[in-house]
């Protein structure tokens, strides 16, 4: 019998561009329980990223009003499949004459102009990917824990019976952990293939979205003929998401939202604060000319097998603290930035203040340093305390003990509710995110004195990176006691872009950690300022002098919808008496 190694490992290798296969696709969808859980798991989006309830211009959660998604929906569709990312899916019924596919170079789409709304197919949606909710079961490795059943037959194929819940007690990629959109998950894994052959999925006690394979053929003579795959007369190209930095999904417009507003204040303050008087210089240790050479190098693609079962069982399991296996305790922190990477397609993409912070970003052309240290506990157990700091604002302290959150300043210390440890360091104590990406190699090395595996990091089939970056391929190195990543490297063609380390690593079993442990120390006398429950004025809260004014005036004429670019630089002119 199949156990939860071998299971992983199927789930992580099935490969739908290399099926070739015919089926019968069925789905079923409660749309009135579908809305009750977005507007849940909304509100824990918001929660996680620092907003509380109240009119602070953070995202109304209220319940929609009634649309077509609500009441019971169900389709059927025939699906083809051919080697080389080709499919056609054809919808049957009420939905007839609609149809989606890839001649395996673009993806196309067929919406008969009058046609009834049709339900998005899953959470994994992305360009050019046949009923992702079935054919690309990676992407639950990382938030779900899994729980191997028997062998069962379905379609006349051998079958693995799973059952999965959401995964808690966990670090890791924000990705990876946003809010559990189920309660529990039933799966059929097929035993040769690793596509699921069904998929169930329930909340508050109902059944919310079921998908399945009704027959499956596998080799049909069909799938021999190219043109079963060409986009038919009236379609339309979909656009590749990958040239569209955009999200979407539950609690994408919170994180475009915050990161528009904090990004046109930082922004302004990159580029023009240095000549305003009060500022801080960035610290000589904070900058350098160029990144540090790699010692090892990158894999080369030719020498990376793909991993063992063992070493996706190792990601599998990391960053979980409510279990006993050894996890990270304390770490030092390093990351090096090299500005001058920001892809200028990404900038050009850009809108508002994340395209005017970027600009700014690039401008500035030096590569930059962070170091600090970590103690960590669980998801809301930590304490990171930065050593070197780079003339910008942010806190030189962040730290939780599960009831109160605290981001100490240079001059004030803003409280708030427990939260989980967001930004880049919580993916590289939780790894399990890289189960979205594809990953060769696994070669056991040393580094800084902990032994290792070396893999090399390429861009999966998901709508978004599954990580921290957007460039690739990656260099990464698994610890091999705890799954933690000991560097991870992103390339922008053959130079390094980002760097992150995690060094003098110490370990434990998980489990609940001390909470006194993770309180900082406040100095008496310190400005203590309660969070409003808006993290993009919080984020300015603590900028002293003309700067923080100058942020500030730039995120409030975002929230009031006026072009914090244009505010900005209008505001820091009059301060220089340029007009």
């Amino acid at each position: 019998m199949a156990g939860l190694p071998e299971v992983i490992g199927l789930l992580y290798r099935a490969d739908w561009a290399r099926l070739s296969l015919s089926a019968e696709v069925r789905f079923e969808q409660d749309g009135d329980l579908a809305r009750r859980r977005e507007v849940a798991v909304r509100a824990e989006s918001m929660r996680r990223s620092g907003f509380l309830p109240g009119p602070h211009g953070s995202p109304v959660t209220e319940q929609e009003p009634e649309d077509e998604r609500g009441g019971y929906h169900r389709w059927r569709a025939a699906l083809l499949i051919a080697p080389g990312r080709r499919y056609r899916l054809e919808y049957e019924g009420d939905h007839g004459g609609r149809a989606d596919g890839s001649d395996g170079e673009q993806a196309w789409t067929l919406r008969p102009p009058d046609a009834a709304p049709l339900l998005p197919l899953g959470f994994e949606n992305g360009p050019g990917l046949p009923v992702p909710a079935l054919f690309r079961p990676a992407g639950l490795l990382a938030r779900l824990t899994l729980d191997v059943g028997g062998p069962v037959t379905v379609c006349g194929r051998e079958a693995i019976a799973v059952t999965a819940v959401p995964r808690h007690g966990a670090v890791g990629y924000w990705r990876t952990l946003r809010p559990p959109a189920c309660d529990r998950v039933e799966l059929v894994v097929d035993a040769e293939t690793g596509i699921l052959l069904r998929r169930e999925e329930t909340f508050q006690g109902q059944l919310l979205t079921l998908f399945e394979l009704t027959t499956v053929t596998m080799s049909p003579r069909e799938a021999d003929d190219p043109a079963r795959f060409a986009p038919p007369a009236g379609s339309r190209p979909v656009r590749d998401r990958e040239d569209d930095p955009g999200r979407s999904g539950l609690g994408s417009q919170v994180a475009a939202n915050a990161a528009g507003l904090a990004a046109g204040g930082l922004g302004a303050w990159l580029r023009l604060a240095q000549n305003l008087p009060g500022n801080r210089p960035a610290a000589e240790a904070g900058s350098l000319a160029a990144m540090p050479t790699p010692e090892p190098g990158p894999l080369d693609p030719a020498d990376a097998p793909p991993p063992s079962d063992d070493l996706l069982g190792l990601l599998y399991r990391s960053g979980q603290y409510d279990r006993g296996d050894p996890q990270v305790r304390g770490a030092a922190v390093r990351r090096w930035n090299d500005a001058k990477a920001v892809p200028d397609a990404l900038r050009a993409a850009a809108n508002g203040g994340v395209g005017y912070l970027l600009d700014s970003v690039a401008r500035e052309g030096a590569v930059t340093v962070t170091t600090g240290r970590l103690r960590i506990g669980g998801p809301e157990l930590y304490y990171l305390e930065y050593s070197s700091w780079q003339g910008r604002p942010g806190p030189l302290v962040m730290a939780c003990d599960g009831e109160r959150h605290w981001q100490v300043r240079e001059n004030v210390t803003l409280v708030g509710p427990a939260r989980p440890m967001t930004g880049d360091i919580p993916s590289m104590v939780g790894s399990s995110w890289l189960l979205g990406e594809r990953l060769s190699g696994g070669a056991e090395i040393t580094y800084h004195g902990r032994r290792g595996y070396h893999l090399q990091v390429t861009r999966g089939d998901g709508a978004s990176p599954a990580g921290p970056t957007k460039f690739y391929p990656a260099d990464a190195i698994v610890d091999a006691e705890t799954g933690c990543l000991l560097r991870l490297i992103a390339y922008a063609g053959d130079a390094p872009a980002q760097w992150w380390e995690l060094d003098d690593v110490t370990t434990d079993p998980g489990e609940t950690a001390d909470p006194a442990g993770f309180r900082p120390y406040i100095p008496p006398g310190t400005r203590v300022v309660e969070e409003s429950g808006d993290p993009t004025a919080d984020a300015t809260a603590g900028v002293p002098g003309l700067t923080g004014t100058a942020a500030r005036a730039a995120a409030e004429a975002f929230r009031r919808g006026t072009d914090a670019v244009s505010a900005a630089r209008s505001f820091l002119e009059e301060l220089r008496g340029d007009r």
